[in-house]
């Protein structure tokens, strides 16, 4: 019986690749002394590793691996990371990149994928975005209705406890905003009437 996928039952895997054989638990135990010793295994012969033949996958290359699927078209600008030299065969093409967000993606994805300019740049250009899709929609006379874009009746439902934290910081925020620009008015009054005088 071939193994099946989670998302489809007509869903099947490709057979495994052929190659390489199974440890019987004595020689894993003899091979496998991870717990002792810290990296141990990176470095055995590759006909022992308890991985193969998925080990020499990559060395067969995705052809041996994977039926061939045609390469999707790109109609809109479709952002890959440095460590890749091509797109992937099928991509997304829903939300291509735009605005001040985009400009910020564009720079985001200069970065390789380990430095942390990368995906600070990304999420700040996630919340740019936010803004972007409110001021379109303001502009197209929509208003939002942002408790529901948010999910806060699923949050009240399934996470009180967290909703009630999320509106208790949020209020305490907007309390502190609401004091802080009195007490700059106040300070600005006193200051104009000493002028005066």
């Amino acid at each position: 019986m071939e193994q099946k996928l989670g998302s489809s039952s007509e869903d099947v895997l490709a057979r495994p690749v052929r190659g390489g054989h199974a440890l019987t638990t004595r020689q894993r135990q003899e091979v496998d002394l991870s717990s002792h010793i810290k990296g141990w295994g990176s470095d055995l012969d590759p006909a022992k590793r308890p991985g193969v033949p998925r080990d020499n996958a990559p060395g067969l290359g995705a052809d041996a691996l994977y039926p061939p699927i045609e390469q999707q078209l790109p109609r809109a600008k479709i952002h890959k990371s440095t460590e890749h030299a091509r797109l992937t065969p099928v991509f997304g093409t829903s939300c291509s990149p735009a605005g001040v967000s985009g400009l910020l993606r564009d720079i985001g994805y200069k970065y390789s994928e380990g430095r942390l300019a990368r995906w600070f740049t990304l999420m700040a250009a996630d919340r740019v975005n936010v803004v972007e899709d409110l001021a379109a929609d303001l502009a197209h006379l929509r208003i939002p209705n942002i408790p529901k874009e948010m999910g806060w009746k699923s949050e009240l439902k399934y996470n009180p406890a967290g909703f009630a934290l999320k509106i208790g910081a949020l209020g305490l925020c907007v309390a502190a905003l609401v004091g802080y620009t009195r007490a700059m008015r106040d300070s600005r009054r006193r200051s104009s009437r000493l002028y005066r005088r």
